[in-house]
């Protein structure tokens, strides 16, 4: 009865006007306000009605533990500061939300910001079916066993102690890079494929640095940006197998969709990208490089802090010097700048 209400208040649009608003959306033919607004884009309808019940039920938890399961003290106890600390992104999850509903600039928000917009809502999936079971009678034994033989796959990181986090990056990490050959065996198969012939022979030579074990530069990458906007290595360009490789790569769900995921994925990105050169990485803390470094392609395993830095400047400058048409550069970028690096290499051979 509730679900039946709560559709009657969701407007009705059409069928033929989301598909024609969707189809210029990805062709770049609408034209948007705020800058990166078409990737960053505030909570609307039934998604702001589930986030803000969301949060609601989290920051009602303790309670519901402390009331219902007094016996199950020590869940309660492995609970208790994730709850805390997930309840804190949501909310200003929310708060970032509503900034941009009405009016505030995507290009105004801070690095953390833009990242805790960016990372809550897959938090929020991963935790909820294990917050609900726990919040359930009689569960007290099935959730004991699944937090600490599963934490990786039934918890966020809010509820890792500090080794959990290194380990279980380093994991989801190392099972990315076994999608970097294919990446670019892809790339290598199409390059021939490129009309102009200056730009298919810069390609190449690229291509061949990378297979010979060294990385382009940044400028010679840049070069061949006008690669990634159509074919061959276009994102609206790409076959279906190259975009499931390319998911998988970063972390992406395969399902149908991969074309626009990758899109939001790669602008999100890019206006992460944005926000550090406007605060500069020199005011990033150690953990917060690695993060950075991880989400990017780049194992940042005993990488000292300057190192990390001058890889990051790299990715950054690349991310400057394209636009929304281009953002397939962006998505191949951990090729182009990490196939070969050193502390990617130990974690797969």
């Amino acid at each position: 009865m509730a679900l039946s209400v709560l559709k009657g208040q969701i407007p009705k649009l059409s069928r033929k006007y989301n598909a024609l608003y969707f189809s210029q959306r990805l062709s770049g033919n609408v034209e948007t306000p705020q800058p990166g607004s078409r990737y960053v884009k505030p909570l609307l309808g039934i998604k702001k009605y589930i986030a803000q019940k969301y949060s609601a039920f989290v920051e009602g938890y303790e309670q519901i533990l402390q009331k219902n399961f007094p016996s199950a003290f020590r869940i309660y106890q492995i609970f208790s500061i994730g709850t805390k600390d997930l309840l804190t992104d949501m909310k200003e999850y929310l708060l970032i939300s509503h900034e941009l509903r009405h009016g505030k600039s995507v290009r105004d928000l801070t690095r953390k910001e833009l990242e805790t917009y960016f990372q809550t809502p897959k938090d929020m999936k991963k935790v909820a079916p294990m917050l609900i079971i726990a919040a359930l009678p009689f569960t007290n034994y099935i959730i004991l066993p699944l937090v600490i033989w599963f934490p990786r796959y039934v918890l966020s990181t809010h509820f890792w102690t500090i080794q959990q986090r290194v380990d279980f990056a380093l994991q989801r990490h190392k099972k990315k890079l076994y999608n970097y050959r294919p990446v670019f065996r892809h790339l290598q198969s199409k390059v021939l494929t490129a009309s102009d012939d200056n730009l298919r022979n810069r390609c190449a030579a690229i291509l061949s640095q990378i297979g010979s074990g060294v990385h382009p530069r940044v400028d010679e990458i840049l070069k061949i940006k006008s690669l990634f906007v159509d074919d061959p290595y276009g994102l609206w360009t790409l076959k279906d197998n190259h975009m499931h490789s390319l998911c998988r790569m970063h972390g992406l769900s395969t399902l149908p969709g991969k074309r626009y995921r990758l899109w939001s994925h790669a602008g999100f990105v890019r206006e992460m990208d944005l926000a550090i050169i406007r605060e500069g990485l020199s005011n990033m803390k150690l953990d917060e490089l690695r993060w950075a470094c991880f989400l990017r392609g780049l194992s940042p395993l005993g990488l000292p802090k300057s190192e990390m830095i001058m890889w990051l400047e790299q990715w950054t400058y690349i991310a400057k010097n394209i636009d929304n048409r281009s953002l397939s550069l962006l998505l191949h970028c951990p090729i182009l700048l990490a196939y070969n690096f050193h502390s990617n290499w130990v974690l797969i051979h």
